[in-house]
């Protein structure tokens, strides 16, 4: 019974908090904000501040399962990369891409930071790629 109200409550506390983050985003994930919504970056729609499991994504393109992450500088240290890039495995392992983008290429070229996730998504995910692979070798298995 503990357990249930101590899980409905971090689920609250986790809603109100992405709710929170929605409405007070960063200068930089508002430029970025303001080329993604409606679907204006190649007719894809993004949703932003998405709880992902223990995690919230600044951005996601669920078509393409596609995540892109705005880093400031505290993005630079230690300890914080390494909280990204459990996060990233955790995201990866769920497969979903995981772009990482800094505040600084957002207010150096704004453009190719579109052409990178333009990029991203055209290119095939770790998912297809798996599945490539594994299709490879159950023909090249059949034809032995």
């Amino acid at each position: 019974m503990r357990d249930e109200i101590r899980e409905k409550l971090y689920k609250k506390n986790k809603a109100e908090f992405t709710r929170h983050l929605r409405h007070n985003m960063t200068p930089e994930e508002i430029i970025l904000w303001e080329e993604l919504r409606n679907r204006q970056c190649n007719k894809m729609k993004f949703r932003k501040q998405v709880n992902i499991g223990p995690y919230i994504a600044d951005f996601l393109c669920i078509q393409h399962r596609l995540i892109v992450e705005v880093d400031g500088s505290v993005h630079n240290q230690k300890e914080r990369k390494e909280y990204d890039h459990r996060r990233d495995e955790y995201l990866l392992n769920l497969n979903y891409r995981v772009l990482r983008i800094t505040n600084d290429e957002i207010h150096q070229s704004l453009s190719s930071v579109l052409d990178r996730i333009h990029e991203y998504i055209s290119s095939p995910s770790p998912a297809d790629l798996r599945q490539q692979n594994a299709s490879a070798k159950s023909e090249s298995g059949a034809t032995k």
